[in-house]
């Protein structure tokens, strides 16, 4: 998992962060949508879901994936802070660790997050089995927790306004099991990608 931290607005959020401005003129709450992609699509990106029914899991699969999307995703964000106050960051958006396949195919959710991890570079084949059991990104055990946040404002006046993003990952698989079933799924997790704020007295 990449390591959190407080930066400046990536490129990809900025547009988005252009709306938290008004923060700075009202305070008050806000809620933004965000998502941009960052890999092109692909015609076989619109291959539906299909498997036959089985009541055993896939053993031995062979993953392929395609119009695979890192999107960034402003999980948070407080309102403007006056002086000397300390504004508590508000949940806008919740990413998900899940795995959506056809009922009864057998597919395992870890292990195609883990999939999808080797894809994008999240994981290495070197890791070994207890790089891949510690893995937080293939983990749908541990869902995503938003930083409190709160920066304490020097100055006159309306300050800062705090921001939490991560890095949203989505997926199309096909995976070949090794009874000969096919089995067509969509994948979703993410990385951490850090947070930043917003200076109010900057043009």
């Amino acid at each position: 998992m990449s390591e959190d931290r407080r930066t400046t607005a990536p490129p990809g959020l900025r547009r988005a962060l252009v709306a938290a401005v008004a923060t700075c003129l009202v305070v008050g709450a806000a809620s933004f949508a965000v998502g941009r992609s960052t890999a092109p699509e692909t015609a076989a990106a619109e291959a539906k879901p299909t498997a036959r029914n089985s009541a055993e899991p896939c053993q031995g699969g062979t993953y392929t994936w395609f119009g695979v999307r890192e999107e960034p995703l402003l999980t948070g964000v407080s309102r403007a802070s006056e002086k000397g106050e300390e504004t508590p960051l508000a949940a806008v958006a919740r990413p998900r660790k899940a795995v959506d396949a056809p009922r009864g195919a057998g597919v395992d959710t870890r292990r195609t997050l883990y999939s999808l991890a080797l894809h994008i570079g999240e994981a290495g084949l070197d890791d070994g089995e207890a790089g891949q059991e510690g893995l937080a990104f293939a983990d749908p055990a541990l869902p995503y927790a938003l930083d409190g946040g709160g920066v304490e404002v020097d100055g006159d006046g309306v300050g800062t306004v705090e921001w939490a993003q991560v890095t949203s990952v989505t997926g199309q698989f096909r995976l070949e099991c090794g009874d000969g079933r096919t089995v067509y799924g969509q994948a979703e997790s993410w990385t951490v990608d850090g947070a930043g704020v917003l200076d109010c007295q900057e043009p």
